[in-house]
C-alpha cells in the first residue's frame, strides 16, 4: 500500500468512507459483526484511513464500538455538522465519546456549514493537541469558490470533495490551489456513488492495465483517481468486508499518464 502526506501524518492512499454504514445498529450484533468484520479487513489490508460524521447517523458510535482495542492501528477523521457555537462545540465532544478517543487524527467542518463558528473553536483544539489537523468539505461546485478562499487563508490543512472519472470540476481551481497550498486532498465518491461501477453499459476492456495489478473495473477506477498528483487519499464506502481486500489492491497500482488516459476513453465508451 503506498502512503501519501496529510502535511505531517502519513496516511495509506486508499482509505474508507463510512456514508453507506449509516444504517448500521450499533445495538444489532449481526450489524457489529459485519462492521468488525470491515475494520479487521481494513487493518490487515492496511486501508486505515477511516471518515466519518454525524451526518452519518450511527456511523461514528460503530467506528467506535469496532476499533476499541486497536485504536493505534487506524487514523480517525471526523466532521462537525452543524449551526451555532454551543450545538458545535456539543457536537464535537459527542464526536469524541462515540469514537472513544482523546485524540481525532482530521477534524473537518462538513460542507462549510457554519466555519466561521467551528474553524476559530478547532484552532483551539488543535492547539492543545486534541485534534492534529482541521479540514473543510464539500460536493457541490457552487460552493468551491468559498473553500478556496478558506484553504488560501491558510487555516486548514485538509479539504475533502468528490472526484472521479465523472465528477472532474475541481481539476480546474481546488486541486491546483491545494497543491499550490501544501493542503491534503481526502477524495469521497472515487467511483461516483458507485455509479462507475453499476452503472456500466459495456465492460470495459482491461487487458492493457493487467500488467499494473489492476483486475477490476473499480481498481481502474481509483488507480485513476491516485494518478493526480493532488490527490492524497481515497475514501470508498462499503458495507461489504470483501471490498476493503478489492480496493486495497489499487493502493498498489501506479500507472503511467498514458494507462490513465486510457481508462477515461474506457469511462466514455463503456458508460
Amino acid at each position: 500500500m503506498q502512503t501519501r502526506k496529510l502535511k505531517h501524518l502519513s496516511v495509506p492512499v486508499i482509505g474508507m468512507g463510512s456514508a453507506s454504514s449509516s444504517g448500521f445498529d450499533v445495538e444489532a450484533p449481526a450489524d457489529i459483526d459485519n462492521a468488525r468484520r470491515i475494520i479487521d479487513n481494513c487493518i490487515a489490508h492496511r486501508t486505515t484511513f477511516l471518515d466519518t460524521s454525524p451526518m452519518y447517523r450511527r456511523a461514528e458510535g460503530v467506528f467506535g464500538q469496532t476499533v476499541q482495542g486497536r485504536r493505534n492501528k487506524v487514523t480517525l477523521a471526523t466532521k462537525v455538522w452543524c449551526a451555532g457555537k454551543g450545538t458545535g462545540r456539543k457536537q464535537i465532544a459527542r464526536s469524541f465519546k462515540l469514537l472513544g478517543t482523546d485524540h481525532i487524527e482530521v477534524f473537518q467542518i462538513h460542507n462549510l456549514v457554519d466555519w466561521k463558528t467551528h474553524l476559530p473553536y478547532l484552532e483551539e483544539l488543535k492547539a492543545q493537541g486534541k485534534i492534529g489537523l482541521i479540514g473543510l468539505s464539500h460536493f457541490i461546485p457552487e460552493f468551491y469558490p468559498e473553500m478556496i478562499d478558506i484553504m488560501r487563508s491558510g487555516r486548514v490543512d485538509t479539504i475533502q470533495i468528490p472526484y472521479n472519472l465523472l465528477e472532474r470540476q475541481v481539476e480546474e481551481r481546488v486541486l491546483p490551489v491545494a497543491e499550490d497550498m501544501g493542503i491534503g486532498v481526502i477524495v469521497m465518491r472515487p467511483v461516483g456513488k458507485g455509479t462507475l461501477v453499476t452503472g456500466l453499459k459495456r465492460q470495459p476492456d482491461l487487458r492493457p492495465l493487467e500488467e499494473f495489478g489492476v483486475e477490476t473495473w473499480g481498481q481502474a477506477c481509483l488507480a485513476w483517481d491516485l494518478g493526480h498528483p493532488a490527490i492524497t487519499t481515497l475514501i470508498p464506502a462499503t458495507t461489504k468486508p470483501s471490498r476493503i481486500i478489492e480496493n486495497a489492491k489499487a493502493g498498489d497500482v501506479r500507472l503511467p499518464s498514458e494507462m490513465r488516459e486510457y481508462i477515461e476513453r474506457e469511462a466514455a465508451r463503456c458508460l
